[in-house]
């Protein structure tokens, strides 16, 4: 399936990771949201806005369905936990190992979905609290290098995120 258009992969991850710690965080000022998250990364066209758009719409309903899976709230409240208690490098493999483990069978666009819900709920949930603002970029960063090392390779073959856009 070939999927035409003038878009950044690389960005849209960017944004599309940004934008669901900013959904998390939205009751909170707009200061302390923006300083949790990396350099300001911004669409560049009608089209990336467009993509951008229809995936996050599919990230809030697979979201909603997430809610209610047991095993992925748990594993979002243990990664939690190990923040809340100080145990970061604890809280870092568990995050490491549930990414590993939901990629284990193969790449698809549900898993990468799924992934950007459980990285925005994590990291909206401790950036909530203040005590753990250091540990929000920390996060930030492995999750992108984590996108664009293991995934973005991959979303290129099936065409990128535009692909992704119209199979939605």
């Amino acid at each position: 399936m070939a999927c035409e258009g003038k878009v950044s992969d690389e960005r849209i991850t960017e944004v599309l990771i940004t934008m669901g710690i900013e959904e998390e965080l939205k009751d909170r000022p707009l200061e302390d949201v923006s300083s949790l998250t990396l350099d300001a990364v911004e669409v560049q066209n009608e089209q990336e806005k467009a993509v951008v758009k229809k995936i996050r719409a599919v990230v809030q309903k697979i979201g909603d369905k997430l809610k209610e899976d047991k095993e992925i709230q748990d594993d979002i409240k243990g990664i939690e936990k190990h923040f809340q208690q100080g145990e970061v490098e604890e809280a870092n493999q568990m995050f490491k190992e549930m990414f590993k483990e939901m990629f284990r069978g193969g790449i698809t666009w549900e898993k990468i979905v799924i992934s950007l819900y459980v990285v925005g709920k994590v990291l909206g949930t401790i950036g909530i609290m203040t005590a753990l603002y250091p540990y929000v970029k920390l996060i930030l960063k492995w999750t992108l290098d984590f996108f664009k090392n293991a995934l973005l390779g991959w979303i290129l073959e099936q065409g990128g995120w535009i692909c992704c856009s119209v199979l939605s």
